[in-house]
């Protein structure tokens, strides 16, 4: 599954553009299953968030690599569980831990730097966990602190490479560079 995401991600571009026959743009975002995909992160998150605050469990996550789902359950169960990564200092803490500092390859996953690296590096993973953002934001507006145009602004800011946040695969590149996650 993991490897097919960027495949997706194109598809769901193609209907995105206005050259769709708008008849068929329903039919077309189906094809695409990138909801289907939005919907199983979700449902593992909730799944997660359920057992630690109904069965006070803990629970251990960890999917293949550790850097891709791994960081998209964790961060969603969280925001889920507590009110303060609904904050907007609170998402900014959540993303520098669970994804900056525990490894997310965001240079290889959204290709900043690197021409040399292939497109099966490439995956939407962050642009999923906001997808899932906004999908929870839009049931339950009023629990969080900022609403779609701070999502939107994440994403710009993951694409401009105007920050350190975005531009590394580890803490250990950010470190060498002397960056810190802004």
């Amino acid at each position: 599954m993991d490897c097919k995401i960027h495949f997706r991600l194109r598809k769901l571009k193609d209907v995105s553009f206005p050259r769709i026959d708008e008849k068929n743009w329903f039919r077309l975002l189906d094809e695409t299953k990138w909801l289907n995909h939005i919907q199983t992160v979700l449902d593992g998150a909730t799944q997660i968030a359920r057992e630690v605050e109904d069965n006070k469990a803990s629970v251990l996550i960890h999917c293949s690599d550790g850097w891709d789902r791994t960081a998209q359950l964790t961060s969603l169960a969280m925001l889920e569980l507590d009110p303060y990564y609904r904050t907007i200092q609170g998402f900014a803490v959540l993303v520098e831990k669970e994804w900056c500092s525990f490894g997310h390859k965001f240079a290889h996953r959204v290709g900043h730097g690197e021409d040399k690296h292939g497109d099966s590096e490439r995956s939407p993973i962050f642009v999923q966990f906001i997808d899932c953002v906004w999908q929870i934001m839009n049931q339950f507006p009023y629990a969080f602190e900022f609403n779609s145009s701070f999502l939107i602004t994440v994403l710009d800011e993951l694409y401009s490479c105007r920050f350190g946040t975005f531009l590394y695969n580890s803490e250990k590149q950010r470190h060498r560079d002397q960056v810190r996650p802004s």
